[in-house]
């Protein structure tokens, strides 16, 4: 189930995604966010803990209209497609983005949002996601579709979001490619 965003979360969102243009999250402030947004300070953190919570809430919603819409039917490779489609139309955001590496970044935040949506999968198809093996093949697969998303994203999204799918459902594991077609 959708949330609904409120309106201060709105703000400050649009807030982000400006600023997030012309520096990167690492050189962004709250108050750089807060006087962008033209929220209190207050208001801004009833909403959210920290620049790092705006930027992984902001993505998760932009994963219930484009990833996450696989649950609702719609094919593996056009969910997909369609979370590439926004990082490559936005694609000076996420550049910014995923300059942060530390344990608060965009990155190690998609890294555990996929882990657990893809678990979240193959537990529903009857795959046992408590099997050590099971796990690592799938953290093998997520980490190296991350890494591949991190050198295009960085490397200004030139090959085609079609091009990119191809490789990243090339690179599913064969034990678990019938769950995700």
């Amino acid at each position: 189930m959708k949330k609904e965003i409120t309106e201060p979360a709105r703000l400050i969102y649009e807030a982000l995604s400006k600023l997030l243009l012309i520096k990167s999250i690492e050189h962004l402030t709250v108050n750089d966010i807060i006087r962008e947004s033209g929220v209190s300070r207050a208001t801004f953190y009833r909403h959210f803990l920290d620049k790092y919570d705006v930027m992984t809430s902001y993505y998760k919603s932009i994963l219930e209209n484009t990833l996450f819409t696989f649950n609702a039917g719609v094919p593996w490779r056009d969910a997909v497609c369609s979370i590439y489609g926004v990082i490559r139309d936005n694609s000076k955001f996420f550049q910014n983005a995923f300059r942060c590496e530390d344990a608060n970044s965009l990155k190690c935040y998609i890294y555990s949002m996929s882990r657990e949506f893809h678990l979240e999968i193959l537990k529903r198809n009857g795959v046992d996601t408590s099997d050590w093996k099971v796990v690592w093949i799938l953290e093998s697969q997520i980490y190296g579709g991350l890494e591949i998303t991190d050198r295009w994203i960085k490397g200004g999204a030139k090959e085609s979001v079609e091009e990119l799918v191809d490789v990243l459902t090339l690179s599913i594991p064969s034990v678990f490619v019938k769950y995700f077609s």
